[in-house]
């Protein structure tokens, strides 16, 4: 993810979120944030998906992941997140956390087809529309 990329970015976060990052969320995620890891999917020139993903000493957190409605069952999930998980391991860090609205069981089915098991739940994580979080994650192994 690029600085050129943030209109598109910002268009796609706000017609799938109900409480979207702000493009300055994002501007700090590429400029300031050094453990930060933003992404893009392609098709072609438009951006499809993108993933926001800190890599800190010991583990990982998914911040942000999303892919554009029509794109959705084409593999663009499941892409972007084989390559969020390579990226983590060739860091060396072994174990990937992330939370997602109880609600998103797309999401939800993403994550556990790449391995990622429920841990827990954080009632009304999500205070716009009153939703728990799933917390999720995975322990990748070496090599």
């Amino acid at each position: 993810m690029e600085i050129s990329d943030l209109d598109m970015v910002c268009k796609l976060e706000n017609s799938i979120f109900p409480d979207p990052w702000s493009r300055d969320n994002f501007l700090y995620e590429i400029e300031k944030n050094e453990r930060s890891s933003p992404n893009v999917a392609l098709d072609g020139q438009a951006i499809i998906g993108y993933s926001v993903h800190w890599c800190l000493d010991i583990e990982a957190h998914i911040a942000n992941f999303a892919v554009d409605n029509n794109f959705r069952r084409r593999n663009v999930g499941s892409f972007l997140l084989g390559y969020v998980i390579s990226d983590i391991v060739q860091k060396k860090i072994h174990k990937i956390y992330l939370e997602l609205r109880s609600s998103n069981l797309a999401a939800k089915n993403l994550y556990v087809k790449h391995g990622f098991q429920m841990d827990g739940i954080r009632k009304n994580y999500y205070l716009k529309q009153k939703d728990d979080a799933i917390l999720m994650s995975l322990t990748l192994k070496e090599g």
